[in-house]
């Protein structure tokens, strides 16, 4: 009767203790229908050393909206085993529904030259107008100069 007590509270303070963890990261883009599960994703050291990139720019190609990561009873026993050497998490990507973020069409822009100037300019053009200014970033326009 005693080692079946024992057993049981060993039992119970195994999954009560466990440490068991649900975190959520969420973007603020609405959620859409893809998503991406990666069960037992290998992290290292009791997690210190971080997991192998999950790329989903091909399947997410509107953004990400959530990033799930748990760590189970299951991952927990899978680190138990390995003394924490391999700690597995359950992680779950959730893509973004629709287009991505833009900029309001009837926003002025300056496109982004030398950063200084491009700053001194956009901050001018917001006191004098009142309004938003983006700052925008053309690959084809050479850094050291800034176009109009």
């Amino acid at each position: 009767m005693k080692r079946r007590f024992g057993t049981g509270m060993a039992v119970a303070a195994v999954v009560l203790l466990s440490g068991c963890f649900h975190q959520v990261v969420a973007t603020g883009l609405p959620a859409g229908t893809a998503k991406v599960d990666r069960p037992w994703t290998s992290t290292w050291i009791f997690g210190l050393v971080e997991a192998k990139p999950i790329d989903v720019r091909q399947l997410c190609s509107s953004g990400v909206a959530f990033v799930e990561s748990k760590f189970t009873v299951g991952n927990w026993f899978g680190s138990l085993i390995t003394l924490g050497i391999w700690t597995p998490r359950n992680v779950s990507v959730t893509c973004a529904s629709g287009g991505s973020a833009s900029l309001d069409p009837s926003m002025r822009t300056i496109p982004l030259g030398s950063t200084a100037m491009s700053l001194a300019d956009a901050a001018r053009l917001s006191i004098e107008s009142h309004a938003v200014v983006a700052l925008t970033w053309d690959p084809s326009t050479p850094t050291s100069e800034a176009t109009r």
